[in-house]
């Protein structure tokens, strides 16, 4: 597959947009969120291998909100809230950033849930939702995902979503802790999404079997929220 770079145009600044697909809905983050959120942010854990933020207190989730709503207005970023349809619940967050614009680039990260949540249908569609924008609306070229090398869990899940592990960075970050990880790239391409989009739905229609939410997911500006 080749890559029409002079007709691909990407988008810049991003757009706000909501998600919606398989039960989940993703909206830009802002203030009406803080209270749901909060109630699983103060899980010590969550934080362990982030590097973005530490939100375990409310006040710091706050000041977090804020800035991911200054990004969004900028569209710099896009910085989504993820709502389970079936509870109507904001139960993690998730991003787009780093953005490189002029190389069609960016990172899928700052990506957390609930307890509860995790393990679910919730994360694999939250994803997919990412992509399928990423790659048929911005008119990316790549989607990066970044992980703590300590972190099996998480490249676990990722490689389970089909991503390519491109190498490790080795003394990429100083955590809060003053420890100096090594951090493990992963990436998603142009070549590689019409593969992976059928990855995708394949391992969403199975848990979601007889369920009407099989249809490709709707896009629809974040005033439909």
């Amino acid at each position: 597959m080749s890559i029409q770079h002079s007709v691909r145009l990407f988008q810049w600044p991003l757009q706000r947009i909501m998600l919606r697909g398989y039960s989940v809905r993703l909206v830009p983050v802002d203030y009406s969120h803080l209270d749901q959120l909060s109630r699983w942010s103060v899980e010590e854990d969550i934080w362990r291998y982030m590097t973005f933020a530490y939100l375990a207190s409310r006040d710091e989730l706050q000041t977090w909100i804020g800035s991911a709503m200054n990004a969004n207005e900028r569209g710099t970023e896009l910085n989504f809230a993820i709502i389970d349809e079936a509870s109507q619940l904001a139960v993690g967050t998730t991003s787009f950033y780093r953005v490189v614009p002029e190389h069609k680039r960016l990172e899928l990260g700052k990506t957390w849930l609930g307890a509860p949540y995790r393990r679910t249908r919730i994360n694999t569609a939250a994803k997919y939702l990412m992509f399928n924008h990423a790659f048929e609306m911005i008119l990316a070229n790549r989607v990066e995902l970044n992980t703590d090398a300590r972190n099996v869990r998480s490249q676990r899940a990722i490689e389970r979503l089909g991503a390519v592990r491109d190498g490790v960075l080795r003394c990429h970050t100083i955590m809060r802790d003053g420890f100096v990880r090594d951090t493990v790239n992963y990436s998603f391409t142009i070549k590689d999404w019409p593969a992976t989009k059928i990855l995708l739905e394949r391992l969403l229609e199975e848990h979601t079997s007889g369920v009407s939410q099989k249809a490709p997911p709707r896009l629809a500006d974040d005033h439909d929220r």
